[in-house]
């Protein structure tokens, strides 16, 4: 059993919904999520003279006679002076990133060859200088911010797991392991969740603004489908349009919502202005919708995942968003209290087995296509 349970969870593609219905799942992520010293330790106390340090520590102790709950009970022991160690190691980051700024990605799907490809592919290029001058732009540009972007994106991300490994439902993890952030004991299993924390996207709100239903799940495997009503940012495009003549404004190609209202705004007549306000009030009202009920938000990060980093697991998302700004709200995660505060209510529900099931159909590549089921909750953080 040991053997089978390993060899799935070490996949590039591992499932881990579905090895939760795999016997003997609990005990082995408990197991998995210990470091050498804690292996070490157990099995001493479980066989004693029996223990073999030359052999596989974990499948040693798997195949002991150790119980689910003295493995729940030996981690949160043991968490204390890990998580002292944590902090002492991360003691000075929350001064890096309280006046951190503004910080964008810029790289889709996280992959630094495609924006390689398009540099190494310019056939205008004409010299080695230009090459050269172009390649200090680009790291200079996007490279720089995207770096900036992951420093910010990791940090922040670790500084919030201390918060939920500090409820007292939640099994930290007392080794970092893959796709597992932290546990949850519900109805006697133990149920792995990463831990997700971003911005909604501008597409998901166009999503919402056009209208999103229930679907027939048999038929399309999706909990939701989308109407056909016009979407925000094609209202935006559409009043921007009618003031392009009159109010010679330049094209609007390749401009997002902020710029796109922040030009209609300076047009300062009273039908520009009126319309930014009606525009911001329709997003205040869609944010505070959305918060009553996170289901379709959590289905939409499941089916529009980046191909690249496709992963089908359970998810304890943090969602933040802006309810008076079309800006992303990237910026909200560096609020670790305040997001802290809002998390630990939606722990607590978590640990009584309120969670949402995810059905999606996933499309975006065909060698992963198919029908997912998985688990998930979320809190939306606002400001």
């Amino acid at each position: 059993m040991f053997s089978t349970l390993h060899k799935n969870f070490e996949k590039s593609d591992v499932d881990l919904v579905e090895m939760q219905s795999q016997s003997g799942f609990s005990r082995y992520l408990l197991i998995r999520s210990l470091e050498k010293e804690h292996l070490s330790e157990l099995l001493l106390e479980q066989l004693g003279d029996k223990f073999q340090k030359g052999k596989d520590l974990y499948e040693q102790l798997f195949n002991s006679e150790i119980s689910i709950d003295r493995l729940i009970t030996y981690i949160r022991e043991k968490y204390p002076a890990v998580r002292k160690e944590r902090l002492a190691q991360e003691s000075h980051l929350p001064k890096i990133i309280a006046n951190f700024g503004q910080v964008k990605c810029g790289i889709r799907n996280d992959d630094l060859n495609d924006l390689t490809k398009e540099l190494v592919r310019d056939k205008t290029i004409s010299s080695k200088p230009e090459l050269e001058a172009k390649i200090k732009q680009l790291l200079d540009g996007r490279v720089f911010g995207y770096i900036l972007w992951q420093y910010y994106n990791q940090v922040t991300n670790d500084l919030i797991e201390h918060c939920i490994n500090d409820h007292p439902k939640i099994i930290p993890t007392l080794r970092k392991i893959r796709y597992v952030d932290f546990m949850v004991l519900i109805d006697g299993k133990i149920v792995p969740f990463d831990l997700k924390i971003t911005h909604i996207s501008d597409d998901y709100f166009d999503l919402f603004s056009r209208g999103i239903k229930s679907s027939n799940l048999l038929e399309t495997g999706d909990d939701f489908e989308i109407t056909d009503a016009p979407s925000e940012l094609e209202a935006i495009k559409k009043f921007y349009k009618s003031m392009k003549g009159p109010h010679s404004l330049p094209n609007y190609g390749g401009m997002k919502k902020p710029e796109l209202l922040t030009t209609i705004d300076a047009i300062n007549s009273p039908e520009s202005k009126t319309f930014v306000q009606l525009k911001l009030t329709e997003r205040k009202r869609m944010v505070q919708t959305i918060k009553t009920n996170l289901h379709s938000l959590e289905w939409w990060n499941y089916k529009y995942q980046g191909e690249r980093l496709f992963k089908n697991n359970n998810r304890f998302f943090v969602f933040l968003a802006y309810e008076n700004s079309f800006e992303d709200a990237r910026p909200l995660k560096g609020k670790i209290e305040f997001i802290s505060a809002a998390v630990s209510e939606k722990l607590n529900e978590l640990a009584l087995g309120i969670y949402n099931k995810i059905h999606y159909n996933y499309t975006k590549d065909k060698g992963l296509a198919g029908k997912y089921v998985a688990n998930s909750k979320s809190v939306l953080v606002c400001e």
